[in-house]
């Protein structure tokens, strides 16, 4: 291995090693909405991470199989699904890649003895590919006591604010009214009338600011939810 490589390695470790310990950083059982919401921006980010890196294995040993793909994705969902449910179990002296790609062998086994102990194929050979992209599709799967609903998830993204971007962007003259406050209220059912006289603003004012910046709202969601 060249040194650039080793160099990118071990960034790349480091990395990752950053967004698990600031995930453990919160319980999973934490009754505080903001831990949780930085709890999942921090797995959810270290998922982006694992699956971008490069560095997951090819599971060449199974390569053979007609359904290599499907196996893999479904292998790949499975192994993303363990890592948010032991991330306190993750050893430091270890490598995160070769913890994730041990899980991922793991995994990858299960699939295929399921799927050989059943005689049958699980998942049809055109299947069109599927990655884990978000925790949407991991909480699925994780089992919870209390299910947490989309309106709640994005509760706790706006209260949590990670890059203060609902709090910096205000309405000129009016530091109360920014859009976190603007969000929050409209989250609540409040009419625009409620949110002017709540904030101290104009109603075309608050609203307007507010539909100004929708898309650049959505753009900032996606990227935690």
């Amino acid at each position: 291995m060249t040194n650039d490589s080793q160099d990118r390695d071990d960034a790349l470790n480091q990395e990752l090693q950053q967004l698990i310990n600031e995930a453990k950083q919160y319980p999973a059982d934490s009754k505080n909405p903001r831990d949780r919401a930085k709890r999942r921006i921090a797995l959810n980010k270290l998922i982006n991470a694992v699956r971008c890196s490069g560095r997951l294995s090819k599971q060449t040993q199974w390569l053979g199989l007609p359904n290599y793909e499907d196996y893999y994705n479904e292998a790949l969902q499975h192994t993303f699904i363990e890592i948010c449910q032991k991330i306190e179990q993750y050893n430091s002296q270890y490598p995160v890649m070769a913890w994730v790609n041990k899980i991922f062998t793991n995994r990858f086994s299960d699939v295929v003895r399921k799927d050989q102990k059943r005689g049958i194929t699980l998942l049809p050979k055109n299947q069109e590919k599927t990655y884990v992209l978000s925790l949407d599709e991991i909480n699925r799967d994780l089992p919870v006591e209390h299910e947490i609903s989309e309106e709640e998830q994005l509760k706790e993204i706006i209260e949590s604010d990670p890059e203060n971007f609902f709090s910096e962007e205000s309405i000129k003259e009016h530091p109360q009214a920014n859009l976190k406050a603007i969000l929050l209220l409209v989250l609540e059912g409040k009419q625009w009338k409620e949110i002017s006289e709540e904030l101290g603003v104009p109603l075309s004012t608050a609203s307007s600011f507010y539909q100004r910046r929708m898309r650049k709202i959505i753009t900032y969601l996606k990227k935690y939810i």
